[in-house]
């Protein structure tokens, strides 16, 4: 047995494993150690690791059920894959900057979890940015977090036009998933709140005004852009990123579209 050594990435998410090659069977004593990291520290990264999809997908299965929900236009290759691609007929939100979401809040049961790997990386940018949506709900004004106490958010599935043909997502229509969260979900096992709402998907605070709840939100999601509330990933071919899709937001910076960019995407329940 290979004892795994867990390295703080930032002092508010994630953690490096060491010691871990995944292209070997994973022992009980393996597994439960990175379950423990991955409920603690919300991240675990593995680097280095020269994997196939069915390795990907066993490890995935230590954290959660595969369930693949996204409405693609062009097929994914494997029942259990996808690649987050801009150089792939399949590849979804392969293009441009992302602004901090969390995936599927859509959704009445968004994913838990997300792991992705990294096949082709581009020489400069296309980094992925993580904040802790607890410590970001901590950090706002006392007065605020009254406000938003009891609000919620509803949030639709809306790609259309050229942003759902450049990430190869069917068109928005009358039948597209939406979904009602509150604007600061309760964690249930630590009690703490989240930050649950976004640019992407939130498209309603039920009761307000539009104009009203365009500058609410702007000042709830101000603390997921602090830096010393997150950690930013600078990828690297063969690392493998899994994170807490329900208590971590998540983005991307820009980076050149005419370099290949493909990660591997495993979405968990």
């Amino acid at each position: 047995m290979t004892r795994l050594e867990f390295i703080p990435l930032s002092p508010t998410v994630g953690v490096r494993v060491e010691g871990l090659d995944m292209r070997q069977p994973i022992d009980a004593h393996q597994a439960r150690a990175l379950v423990d990291a991955y409920r603690k520290h919300h991240l675990v990264l593995v680097r280095g690791q020269e994997i196939t999809a069915d390795q990907q997908a066993a490890f995935a299965s230590l954290f959660g059920r595969i369930a693949i929900r996204e409405r693609n236009t062009v097929p994914n290759e494997r029942a259990d894959t996808q690649h987050v691609s801009n150089a792939r007929d399949d590849g979804v939100f392969g293009q441009g900057e992302l602004d901090f979401h969390m995936d599927q809040l859509f959704q009445d049961d968004p994913l838990c979890a997300l792991i992705l790997y990294g096949v082709e990386i581009p020489a400069e940018g296309g980094d992925t940015l993580f904040a802790n949506a607890m410590d970001a709900y901590d950090a706002l004004p006392a007065q605020l977090k009254q406000r938003i106490d009891g609000l919620q958010c509803r949030h639709a599935y809306s790609y259309t036009g050229q942003l759902a043909e450049q990430w190869n997502m069917k068109q928005a229509d009358a039948n597209a998933p939406t979904a009602i969260h509150p604007m600061a979900w309760t964690e249930p096992v630590s009690g703490r709140r989240v930050i649950w709402v976004n640019k992407l998907t939130t498209v309603e605070v039920i009761g307000l005004g539009a104009e009203e709840a365009r500058a609410l939100t702007h000042e709830v999601r101000k603390p997921l852009y602090e830096p010393a509330l997150g950690y930013r990933h600078c990828w690297q071919p063969g690392d493998l990123v899994l994170w807490n899709n329900k208590t971590l937001q998540h983005a991307r910076t820009p980076f050149d579209n005419s370099q290949r960019r493909t990660l591997r995407r495993t979405p968990l329940m």
